[in-house]
Parts: C-alpha cells; structure tokens; sequence
C-alpha cells in the first residue's frame, strides 16, 4: 500500500482518472506524496461537475452533460456525494439529438428527485417541428418520474427554480448549451 489520496472531485470517473493519474506519475518518477498533494488540491476542470456556488443552503453545481449515458453517471455521482434532494436542470442540445434520443433522455434523469426542462440549444441546427423540451417532459412522466417541470422559455427557469428549491437541495444545471447562466442567476 503507498498510501491515501483524498479527491475533492465526486464519481467513480474521477477515481478512475486519479487511479490513472497515480499510475502515470509513479511511471515518470515522482513520488507518491507529491502525486497525492496535486491529486488532494484538484477541483475539477470547467463545466465538469463544476460547484457553481451556495446560497439560501441550495448548492448549485454544473454540468456538461448532453447525452443520457452522461447524464445518469453525472447524476449518480451527484447521488453518491451529497446526500441531498437532486434538482435536476436540463437543456437539451441540439435538436437532432433530442429527436433521436428523447426516450433514452426521459429515463436518464432516475436519479433527480425533481426535474425542470427547457427547450432546445440549437447550437447549429435549424428547428425541427414538434422537438422540443417537452418531450422529454412528457416521455418522463410516462416513464413514471414523479416531479417533472417544462419551462419552455429558459428565461424563466431560474424563477421557476426559486419556487421548486429547499434549503439542503442541490441544484444540477446540465447541458452543453448556455443552461449554467440559470445556476448563476440561482445564485444571484
């Protein structure tokens, strides 16, 4: 046994990235003190399980996820390391990808005691008639998720949110659009 290393990062991809991180360093020479130092002060990179901040006792984290495998290790990891009701935030990306992935999208968030959609990020795309935010709402529900919530206009979701949150909840903002602008509002 070399020794301990504590990770300020949550997920088994985490303990995996430092597991890797440990091997490649003890390879290139260096001890395993420094390793478990560099490793112990790590906070993550940007938009990856990012701590956006606390306010009113609601933590606020974000997320890139876009895709429901990415989706359900970000949640799970959420679920491992606070022991706190999920409010799940999510911008679906593109509308090709919500077209194609909608029902898979609906049953990746499992894990959220409280769901709140938006609309589509189009990024590049054009609209796609009858894809949006809402089918995902609707498929949700009929996958047996019990606290669902559609806002259609995101502009409204950080209001919608301060009706929702209790003191103790974290709150997940996920999406590889501009969703992480709501967990800043949150914070005000």
């Amino acid at each position: 046994e070399l020794g301990r290393i504590t990770l300020n990062v949550p997920g088994e991809h985490n303990v995996r990235n430092a597991l890797a991180s440990c091997a490649v360093g003890l390879l290139c020479g260096v001890s395993f003190e420094e390793i478990a130092a560099s490793l112990s002060e790590f906070g993550g990179v940007y938009r990856r399980f990012e701590i956006k901040g606390e306010r009113n006792q609601v933590l606020v984290v974000d997320d890139y996820a876009h895709h429901p495998t990415e989706i359900r290790s970000t949640l799970s990891a959420a679920r491992r390391g606070w022991k706190r009701r999920i409010v799940a935030v999510f911008q679906p990306h593109t509308y090709t990808r919500t077209r194609d992935f909608y029902q898979e999208f609906a049953t990746s968030f499992d894990e959220a005691d409280v769901l709140v959609l938006t609309d589509v990020y189009a990024a590049r795309e054009q609209p796609i008639e009858g894809v949006n935010g809402a089918i995902i709402a609707t498929a949700a529900r009929a996958a047996g998720h019990r606290d669902v919530h559609y806002v259609q206009d995101k502009t409204q979701v950080a209001e919608t949110l301060k009706t929702l949150v209790q003191p103790g909840d974290l709150v997940l903002t996920m999406g590889a659009g501009d969703i992480w602008k709501v967990g800043l509002e949150l914070l005000g």
